[in-house]
């Protein structure tokens, strides 16, 4: 029996003092879960040993402190470092520790472009960050000069051609990444090119007075000025400008572009002849009546082409001054008629015809222009003194010879001509004709 009590004493003793020389031995571990931005949201995990009690304190934290074991989750809201200590006891120990915590910033990215002056390539254009809570930037710049930036503000980018291009941000906090980006477009670089067109009045022969417009190939162009000297110019500011030289000459036109930034000058010469009032039409081929409808009996000095009987209109029948009458394809009776006339003839009249005198055979009276003389024709002086309106016209008939053959005209509006028959073709009812050659003043 003492025996039992002295090993039950020992065994009392033993057991105090492993009570008091047990340690308490702290063991956390803090859970987050994505990133640190803020709000963090920490859920702790306890598996401290040998304690009995508990005090949490979290610094800035919600809640700020717990004397739970397991306090569950924790919420950070302001930027920067935290404090999380957990003291810990049991009767005989008490032992703390603290952990930090690191709270980013909230990111907020954003950026924007301005361009300057205008965005015709090359095109530079100036970059205002907008982020709040970065810790870091990282800039890209696809296809400009430079092409990537590592800071805050970056310096302006230039692009040199044009297109589409995409500026990209990217923000990191320390523990999460942004990416914000924005398109930019260039538009075409400034360019320009031209070719002098002359009316239809003068592109035959080039003469003075010549009236061209432009035809404009034109690339991000703002604004435009035609200039050149000797010239002068309606509506000088638009591709649509009409440009009249009264003198002959060679003539360097320069077209003056800009696009608001950049100025560019382009240039082009045109030679305007010295003027004869003469135009000179070569193989004109006039159909027998039979053949108005496939070759056409009549013509247009002015117009400068043949009209066949069913293409006249209101528009082009008053610049028809010229008729040919063959009666058939032996060409035994031939004469140029009168527009206004056609009553005596097997054509059918139409409405605002005009009238025109002709001398269809010279050799019945006093002859006025040979054949010699018609060839040898540059300028409009010999038809001057032809008094075509003081003899005789209109009714004479001619046959197929002699060729070559001149007749003699004047128009209503006071252009005296003259026609060299040089061919008679014989081709059947619809496809006969005569091949001519006219010289007739211009009276610009």
């Amino acid at each position: 029996m003492k025996k039992f009590i002295y090993l039950l004493t020992l065994l009392l003793l033993f057991s105090c003092h492993q009570e008091e020389s047990t340690k308490v031995e702290i063991d956390v571990t803090l859970h987050v879960k994505d990133n640190h931005t803020s709000p963090l949201v920490v859920t702790i995990e306890n598996n401290t040993r040998y304690a009995e009690e508990y005090l949490w304190s979290f610094e800035g934290g919600d809640p700020a402190t717990s004397d739970k074991k397991n306090p569950g989750a924790v919420t950070f809201v302001d930027p920067g470092e935290h404090q999380i200590t957990l003291e810990a006891w049991n009767i005989t120990e008490r032992a703390s520790k603290t952990y930090t915590v690191q709270v980013d910033s909230v990111v907020t990215a954003g950026f924007d472009v301005q361009v300057d002056i205008n965005n015709y390539a090359p095109a530079t254009f100036f970059i205002t960050n907008n982020s709040i809570g970065g810790a870091s930037y990282k800039w890209l710049f696809d296809g400009a000069e430079p092409d990537s930036y590592d800071g805050k503000d970056p310096p302006a980018i230039t692009y040199s051609s044009q297109g589409k291009y995409t500026v990209t941000l990217i923000v990191d906090n320390g523990s999460a990444i942004t990416t914000v980006s924005k398109d930019v477009e260039v538009r075409e670089p400034l360019d320009a090119s031209f070719s002098i067109v002359p009316s239809f009045e003068d592109i035959d022969d080039m003469e003075a007075p010549l009236r061209a417009t432009f035809d404009t190939k034109l690339q991000g162009v703002e604004s435009l000025l035609w200039m050149c000297e000797g010239a002068i110019f309606d509506n000088p500011m638009s591709a649509n400008a009409v440009m009249f030289i009264p003198n002959a000459g060679t003539y360097t036109v320069y077209l003056e572009v800009s696009n608001g930034k950049e100025t560019k000058q382009v240039s082009g010469q045109i030679t305007v002849k010295a003027n004869t009032n003469l135009r000179t039409l070569k193989d004109i081929e006039f159909g027998i009546c039979t053949a108005q409808n496939t070759i056409g009996s009549f013509y247009s000095t002015r117009l400068r082409r043949i009209i066949k009987s069913n293409e006249v209109n209101a528009a082009n029948a008053p610049l028809i001054d010229i008729a040919f009458f063959g009666f058939d394809s032996t060409f035994s009776h031939n004469r140029f008629v009168s527009p206004d006339n056609l009553e005596t003839t097997t054509f059918v009249e139409f409405n605002n015809a005009v009238t025109t005198k002709f001398i269809n055979k010279q050799e019945s009276g006093n002859g006025l222009l040979s054949v010699q003389e018609f060839e040898s024709m540059t300028t409009d002086a010999l038809l001057k003194t032809l008094p075509i309106s003081s003899v005789n016209y209109g009714d004479e008939y001619f046959e197929d010879a002699p060729l070559p053959r001149i007749v003699l005209f004047e128009t209503s509006d006071g252009r005296k001509g003259a026609i060299m028959v040089k061919q008679f073709v014989k081709a059947g009812k619809e496809d006969s004709y005569i091949i001519t050659d006219i010289k007739v003043q211009k009276n610009d």
